[in-house]
């Protein structure tokens, strides 16, 4: 333990508890240097931190001030007596360290060296005593780890310029981006202008943000500008268009905003044309948020399409075609969809015994016992012998620790009604590995 003393009102005590973050640091760097003795003293958070050169040099902005403080002290030792220079004492580790206002200090218990004195002010309220700690310690141990890779650590590393932690803590924030952690890390990323950590959350938004952030209450921390972004990507994964549809909704925008017209830009985001649904289309009518001609014009072209065999008002397939996504988590997956009267088994196969996946797309009758009975009894179904159809399959999954897009780009092909013609080309997929998330984009031009 130590001996606690206050020689004068200035005097700065450590806590003798290991939970005390300046404690934490002295017993890491003591290990390391064998109790040798300080080349530095660092006051921060009312407390002095031991600090050795081979160390601190590891740190730009402490390499920085021990240099400008050395040659500080070397004018003033010139300039002063020793009798006029105040001092305070500390005890620590059993020994006695008198530290002087010209930046030395005195000589203590046949103590031959003289520890410079760096002062460092935080004004960062994210930095915390704890997270200073952990970056001083990783400058002696690099595999120090914190309680928690977060904004904390990244801006302790930034404040005191170490390279290799802002790196490590990237990393990890990288490899732990979540429905719980996306909106935080992405609004850090932004602050410090860290683009790979900004990218990366960007992608896991692209990826997830229906199937999980629109479930849970994070989703409320996601910004306009950023949610708009992301619905505006033509990567960002979906089951159907009305689940788009729902996520805008779920983020209580109009209950927590006054001005519902702001957020217009997000509905015109949306792809209202593809969503058919009789029940989705009433929940549309029952919410009260769409203009009366928003809900004309979409209802209108729906029903043209559907008394036009399917003929969609087209300009730029990438924004406008109507999206269709399932995972992929085992050897074999498919989905029944319908569109305007037509229907399609999308399909997801592993190849053998291979890393490759096959994917394709097969119109059915609407007789076809694998549609469910609602659909075969109550929506439309068009004779149409033949249809056009523009498609592109696109699929994403990690490799390597990435997420990567393949994708077939944009196909047009006549889908019949006999074995011959009703299925498409086959998309095969090399290297896949689950789960896979896959989305099937399907567009009808006019004839």
């Amino acid at each position: 333990m130590f001996t606690a003393a206050l020689m004068t009102s200035q005097n700065i005590q450590l806590s003798h508890t290991s939970a005390n973050p300046a404690h934490a640091f002295y017993i890491v760097s003591q290990e390391v240097v064998q109790n040798a003795q300080p080349d530095a003293v660092l006051e921060c958070f009312g407390s002095i931190w031991e600090l050795h050169c081979p160390y601190l040099c590891e740190s730009e902005t402490l390499a920085e001030l021990y240099s400008n403080s050395k040659k500080q002290r070397h004018t003033l030792l010139q300039e002063r007596t020793e009798s006029g220079v105040r001092e305070r004492c500390v005890w620590r580790g059993g020994r006695e360290m008198r530290l002087r206002q010209d930046g030395g200090m005195g000589k203590s218990r046949g103590s031959l060296t003289r520890p410079i004195l760096l002062q460092l002010n935080i004004n960062d309220p994210c930095i915390t005593k704890e997270s200073l700690s952990f970056a001083l310690r990783s400058m002696y141990r690099r595999d120090e780890c914190p309680d928690q890779w977060c904004e904390a650590v990244l801006s302790a590393a930034i404040l005191l310029r170490l390279p290799q932690l802002k790196q490590r803590c990237l990393k990890e924030m990288i490899c732990n981006i979540s429905f719980s952690t996306v909106c935080d890390f992405h609004r850090v990323s932004c602050k410090y202008k860290q683009t790979s950590l900004q990218q990366a959350c960007e992608r896991w938004l692209e990826l997830f943000l229906v199937t999980e952030l629109s479930h849970r209450i994070n989703l409320r921390d996601l910004t306009f500008d950023l949610l708009l972004k992301t619905l505006q990507c033509p990567r960002v994964f979906t089951s159907n268009e009305y689940e788009f549809l729902r996520t805008v909704l779920a983020s209580g925008i109009f209950l927590e905003q006054p001005l519902g017209q702001t957020y217009a830009p997000l509905f015109q985001a949306l792809r209202l044309h593809g969503i058919t649904e009789r029940q989705h289309m009433e929940e549309m009518q029952k919410i009260n948020v769409f203009p009366h001609s928003w809900l004309h014009f979409t209802f209108s072209n729906l029903v043209y399409s559907i008394h036009s065999g399917g003929n969609m008002h087209i300009t730029n397939f990438s924004k406008q075609a109507v999206r269709f996504g399932m995972t992929v988590t085992g050897e074999h997956c498919t989905h029944t969809v319908g569109l305007y009267g037509f229907y399609f088994l999308l399909r997801a196969s592993r190849v053998g015994e291979s890393e490759a996946f096959a994917f394709s797309m097969e119109r059915l009758r609407h007789w076809d016992p694998v549609l469910a009975e609602s659909c075969r009894t109550t929506q439309p179904f068009s004779m149409r012998a033949e249809r056009c159809v523009c498609y592109q399959i696109s699929v994403q999954s990690r490799v390597c620790g990435e997420w990567q897009e393949r994708s077939s780009g944009e196909l047009n092909q006549v889908f019949g009604l006999s074995r011959r013609c009703c299925r498409s080309k086959v998309f095969t997929v090399d290297g896949l590995g689950v789960p896979a998330l896959v989305m099937f984009s399907l567009a009808f031009p006019s004839a």
